[in-house]
């Protein structure tokens, strides 16, 4: 039976949308906006893991408790210059887990 993943690419510093925070970051609904995402994702029977894909030096992920989201989350500091350069680091991530028959979505 296929197992399903899904890529999360949060390692942007959101400097084009002008904010003093990185996009993710910013409270939406007294939240970060990335956890309802990732809330979401870890919620769906059909998703097995969920990989976020963070920038190597991010700052601010720590300051807040993911614990509640569940096992399911698991974090990789390995992003890259651009969106594709942080999947691909998801990808690569993925590489020794993921069978050939299995499914990968990227969160966009």
């Amino acid at each position: 039976m296929p197992r399903h993943f899904a890529i999360v690419p949060a390692a942007g510093s959101g400097s084009r949308f002008g904010a003093g925070l990185p996009k993710q970051y910013l409270p939406l609904a007294g939240r970060p906006l990335i956890r309802h995402t990732l809330a979401a994702l870890c919620r769906s029977p059909q998703i097995d893991r969920v990989l976020v894909v963070l920038a190597p030096d991010d700052a601010h992920w720590a300051g807040h408790d993911w614990r509640e989201l569940g096992p399911k989350l698991e974090t990789v500091y390995s992003g890259g210059a651009t969106r594709a350069d942080s999947v691909l680091a998801g990808l690569r991530a993925l590489e020794t887990a993921a069978d050939d028959d299995d499914w990968v979505l990227v969160h966009d």
